[in-house]
């Protein structure tokens, strides 16, 4: 029984290993409030879009099978900006966005992190675009940065959600 429950812990060790090993670490510079640390899956595609140097970057992380795709955009306080930073009014912009999209019955979650760092709700449906047929929408503090998010994903790749929302809480703020 022991020598079991050995090679079982074994191999789960092991196949977290691997599933760490196929990761790979992103770097995001936010100008003068330093950079957004997070890994993404290795073989997932990232492109970083911006339109001025000064302003916050928003990547897109998408599948390799384009059936699941993650949206991240890191925004910190500056003069011309003000993102939420409380926990209050992050938990205030994400039931409002909820609303936009047509989802205020969805309820707000928080981000699983120990104590709470942000908020985000599901839905799906009518407000995915095709092939995808869920969506998971929200912000969190990763440091001095608040992080809005948006992971869609087709029928079968609620992983790949919560995937994102484990991965942006363990994310960093590098200053």
């Amino acid at each position: 029984m022991r020598i079991r429950l050995f090679t079982a812990s074994l191999a789960l060790m092991v196949a977290g290993a691997c599933a760490e090993a196929a990761d790979r670490a992103l770097v995001i510079t936010c100008a003068e409030a330093g950079a957004l640390e997070l890994s993404v899956p290795d073989s997932w595609t990232v492109e970083e879009s911006r339109h001025d140097v000064r302003m916050p970057p928003t990547l897109t992380v998408s599948a390799p099978d384009g059936t699941a795709q993650w949206v991240v955009t890191a925004v910190w306080k500056a003069a011309d900006r003000k993102p939420p930073s409380t926990l209050d009014e992050i938990r205030t912009r994400v039931a409002r966005t909820a609303q936009t999209v047509g989802a205020a019955d969805a309820p707000l979650q928080p981000v699983p992190s120990g104590s709470p760092v942000g908020y985000f709700f599901d839905a799906g449906g009518s407000i995915t675009p095709e092939p995808f047929s869920m969506l998971r929408q929200g912000m969190l503090k990763v440091g001095e940065l608040t992080v809005s998010f948006t992971a869609m994903g087709a029928a079968g790749r609620s992983a790949d959600q919560d995937a994102l929302v484990e991965r942006l809480a363990r994310a960093t703020h590098r200053r």
